[in-house]
Protein backbone atom coordinates (compact mmCIF):
# COMPACT_ATOMS: atom_id res chain seq x y z
CA UNK A 1 0.00 0.00 0.00
CA UNK A 2 2.71 2.46 1.00
CA UNK A 3 4.58 1.95 -2.28
CA UNK A 4 1.76 3.76 -4.11
CA UNK A 5 2.55 6.99 -2.27
CA UNK A 6 6.33 7.20 -2.45
CA UNK A 7 8.07 10.50 -3.09
CA UNK A 8 9.38 9.06 -6.37
CA UNK A 9 5.81 8.74 -7.69
CA UNK A 10 5.03 12.37 -6.89
CA UNK A 11 8.37 13.51 -8.30
CA UNK A 12 7.67 11.82 -11.64
CA UNK A 13 4.20 13.42 -11.82
CA UNK A 14 5.25 16.97 -11.02
CA UNK A 15 8.60 16.98 -12.79
CA UNK A 16 7.01 16.96 -16.24
CA UNK A 17 8.29 19.66 -18.62
CA UNK A 18 4.82 21.16 -19.15
CA UNK A 19 4.35 22.01 -15.46
CA UNK A 20 5.52 25.60 -14.95
CA UNK A 21 4.90 25.65 -11.21
CA UNK A 22 3.09 23.62 -8.57
CA UNK A 23 2.36 24.61 -4.99
CA UNK A 24 0.45 22.88 -2.22
CA UNK A 25 0.35 24.34 1.25
CA UNK A 26 -0.73 27.38 3.24
CA UNK A 27 -1.65 30.49 1.26
CA UNK A 28 0.12 33.25 3.14
CA UNK A 29 1.18 36.74 2.09
CA UNK A 30 4.74 35.46 1.66
CA UNK A 31 3.60 32.61 -0.60
CA UNK A 32 1.45 34.98 -2.67
CA UNK A 33 4.40 37.32 -3.08
CA UNK A 34 6.86 34.58 -4.03
CA UNK A 35 4.57 32.94 -6.61
CA UNK A 36 3.73 36.38 -8.04
CA UNK A 37 7.44 37.08 -8.49
CA UNK A 38 7.96 33.67 -10.11
CA UNK A 39 5.14 34.29 -12.61
CA UNK A 40 6.52 37.76 -13.38
CA UNK A 41 10.01 36.35 -14.00
CA UNK A 42 8.67 33.46 -16.06
CA UNK A 43 6.76 35.73 -18.44
CA UNK A 44 8.97 38.82 -18.42
CA UNK A 45 9.24 38.64 -22.23
CA UNK A 46 5.48 38.32 -22.72
CA UNK A 47 3.68 41.05 -20.75
CA UNK A 48 0.24 40.26 -22.20
CA UNK A 49 0.25 36.64 -21.07
CA UNK A 50 1.81 37.67 -17.75
CA UNK A 51 -0.99 40.13 -16.95
CA UNK A 52 -3.70 37.63 -17.80
CA UNK A 53 -2.16 34.72 -15.88
CA UNK A 54 -1.31 36.96 -12.92
CA UNK A 55 -4.84 38.39 -12.70
CA UNK A 56 -6.42 34.92 -12.74
CA UNK A 57 -3.85 33.55 -10.29
CA UNK A 58 -4.68 36.28 -7.76
CA UNK A 59 -8.42 35.59 -8.00
CA UNK A 60 -7.95 31.84 -7.54
CA UNK A 61 -5.49 32.29 -4.68
CA UNK A 62 -7.93 34.61 -2.91
CA UNK A 63 -10.67 32.01 -3.27
CA UNK A 64 -8.43 29.51 -1.46
CA UNK A 65 -7.56 32.12 1.14
CA UNK A 66 -11.21 32.93 1.85
CA UNK A 67 -12.95 29.58 1.47
CA UNK A 68 -10.64 26.63 2.10
CA UNK A 69 -11.93 24.47 4.94
CA UNK A 70 -8.38 23.26 5.62
CA UNK A 71 -6.41 25.53 7.94
CA UNK A 72 -2.93 25.46 9.40
CA UNK A 73 -1.48 27.46 12.27
CA UNK A 74 1.91 28.94 11.43
CA UNK A 75 3.77 31.58 13.44
CA UNK A 76 0.62 32.40 15.42
CA UNK A 77 -1.38 32.96 12.19
CA UNK A 78 -4.10 30.79 10.67
CA UNK A 79 -3.58 30.22 6.95
CA UNK A 80 -5.86 28.50 4.46
CA UNK A 81 -4.40 25.49 2.64
CA UNK A 82 -4.81 24.75 -1.06
CA UNK A 83 -3.20 23.64 -4.30
CA UNK A 84 -2.39 25.86 -7.26
CA UNK A 85 -0.42 25.05 -10.38
CA UNK A 86 0.21 26.22 -13.95
CA UNK A 87 0.58 23.95 -16.97
CA UNK A 88 1.52 24.78 -20.54
CA UNK A 89 0.02 22.70 -23.33
CA UNK A 90 1.34 23.80 -26.74
CA UNK A 91 0.33 27.48 -26.97
CA UNK A 92 -2.24 27.36 -24.18
CA UNK A 93 -1.92 27.61 -20.43
CA UNK A 94 -4.05 26.02 -17.72
CA UNK A 95 -4.16 27.56 -14.27
CA UNK A 96 -5.61 25.11 -11.76
CA UNK A 97 -6.48 25.36 -8.10
CA UNK A 98 -8.13 23.19 -5.51
CA UNK A 99 -9.02 23.25 -1.85
CA UNK A 100 -11.08 21.48 0.76
CA UNK A 101 -14.66 22.76 1.11
CA UNK A 102 -17.70 21.79 3.14
CA UNK A 103 -20.10 19.65 1.10
CA UNK A 104 -23.02 21.90 2.01
CA UNK A 105 -21.59 24.60 -0.28
CA UNK A 106 -21.05 22.37 -3.35
CA UNK A 107 -24.42 23.01 -4.97
CA UNK A 108 -24.03 26.76 -4.63
CA UNK A 109 -20.59 26.65 -6.24
CA UNK A 110 -21.78 24.44 -9.07
CA UNK A 111 -24.79 26.67 -9.73
CA UNK A 112 -22.60 29.78 -9.74
CA UNK A 113 -20.03 28.32 -12.16
CA UNK A 114 -22.75 26.88 -14.39
CA UNK A 115 -24.50 30.25 -14.61
CA UNK A 116 -21.28 32.17 -15.31
CA UNK A 117 -20.50 29.74 -18.14
CA UNK A 118 -23.81 30.59 -19.87
CA UNK A 119 -22.95 34.30 -20.17
CA UNK A 120 -21.19 36.09 -23.02
CA UNK A 121 -18.80 38.97 -22.32
CA UNK A 122 -21.45 41.69 -22.31
CA UNK A 123 -23.67 39.74 -19.94
CA UNK A 124 -20.69 38.89 -17.74
CA UNK A 125 -19.91 42.60 -17.37
CA UNK A 126 -23.57 43.38 -16.62
CA UNK A 127 -23.73 40.54 -14.08
CA UNK A 128 -20.55 41.78 -12.41
CA UNK A 129 -22.10 45.25 -12.00
CA UNK A 130 -25.25 43.69 -10.53
CA UNK A 131 -23.24 41.64 -8.04
CA UNK A 132 -21.30 44.71 -6.92
CA UNK A 133 -24.56 46.46 -6.05
CA UNK A 134 -26.27 43.43 -4.51
CA UNK A 135 -26.21 42.85 -0.73
CA UNK A 136 -23.52 40.34 0.30
CA UNK A 137 -24.57 36.72 0.28
CA UNK A 138 -24.06 34.39 3.21
CA UNK A 139 -20.39 33.37 3.52
CA UNK A 140 -19.51 35.56 0.52
CA UNK A 141 -16.27 37.51 0.52
CA UNK A 142 -16.44 38.47 -3.14
CA UNK A 143 -15.88 35.01 -4.65
CA UNK A 144 -18.89 35.43 -6.94
CA UNK A 145 -17.39 38.57 -8.44
CA UNK A 146 -13.97 36.91 -8.50
CA UNK A 147 -15.23 34.02 -10.63
CA UNK A 148 -16.97 36.46 -12.98
CA UNK A 149 -13.68 38.33 -13.36
CA UNK A 150 -11.84 35.06 -14.03
CA UNK A 151 -14.26 34.28 -16.87
CA UNK A 152 -13.87 37.80 -18.30
CA UNK A 153 -10.08 37.68 -18.10
CA UNK A 154 -9.61 34.17 -19.48
CA UNK A 155 -12.29 34.48 -22.20
CA UNK A 156 -12.97 30.79 -21.59
CA UNK A 157 -15.44 28.72 -19.57
CA UNK A 158 -14.62 27.80 -15.98
CA UNK A 159 -14.00 24.05 -15.69
CA UNK A 160 -14.84 22.67 -12.29
CA UNK A 161 -15.13 19.38 -10.51
CA UNK A 162 -14.99 17.86 -7.04
CA UNK A 163 -14.05 14.67 -5.29
CA UNK A 164 -15.75 13.68 -2.06
CA UNK A 165 -13.36 13.16 0.85
CA UNK A 166 -15.83 12.27 3.60
CA UNK A 167 -19.42 13.00 4.61
CA UNK A 168 -18.60 16.60 5.40
CA UNK A 169 -15.92 17.64 2.91
CA UNK A 170 -14.80 17.51 -0.72
CA UNK A 171 -11.89 18.77 -2.76
CA UNK A 172 -13.23 21.40 -5.14
CA UNK A 173 -11.15 22.11 -8.23
CA UNK A 174 -11.17 24.92 -10.79
CA UNK A 175 -9.27 24.92 -14.09
CA UNK A 176 -8.97 28.03 -16.24
CA UNK A 177 -7.68 27.93 -19.81
CA UNK A 178 -5.70 30.89 -21.16
CA UNK A 179 -5.17 30.94 -24.92
CA UNK A 180 -1.84 32.51 -25.86
CA UNK A 181 -2.86 32.57 -29.53
CA UNK A 182 -5.82 34.85 -28.70
CA UNK A 183 -3.99 37.31 -26.47
CA UNK A 184 -5.42 40.80 -26.42
CA UNK A 185 -4.83 43.44 -23.77
CA UNK A 186 -6.95 43.16 -20.63
CA UNK A 187 -9.52 45.95 -20.58
CA UNK A 188 -10.26 47.64 -17.27
CA UNK A 189 -13.83 48.84 -17.04
CA UNK A 190 -14.88 51.89 -15.06
CA UNK A 191 -16.89 50.01 -12.43
CA UNK A 192 -13.64 49.11 -11.35
CA UNK A 193 -18.19 22.74 -17.66
CA UNK A 194 -18.78 20.72 -15.23
CA UNK A 195 -16.80 17.49 -14.70
CA UNK A 196 -17.37 14.73 -12.20
CA UNK A 197 -14.68 12.40 -10.88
Amino acid sequence: MGEKYTIFEWYSIFNQPNIIFYYRGPISSIVLRDISKFIRDQFKDNPLIFRRIFAIYMELAQNILYYSAEKIISQHCQDSVGIIYLIQDNNDYYLCCGNLIENEFLNTLYDSCDFINTLDRKNLRDYKREQRKAPPKERSKGAGIGLIQVALTSRNPIYFTHRKIDEGHSIFSLTIKINESEMVPIITYPENNRQNI
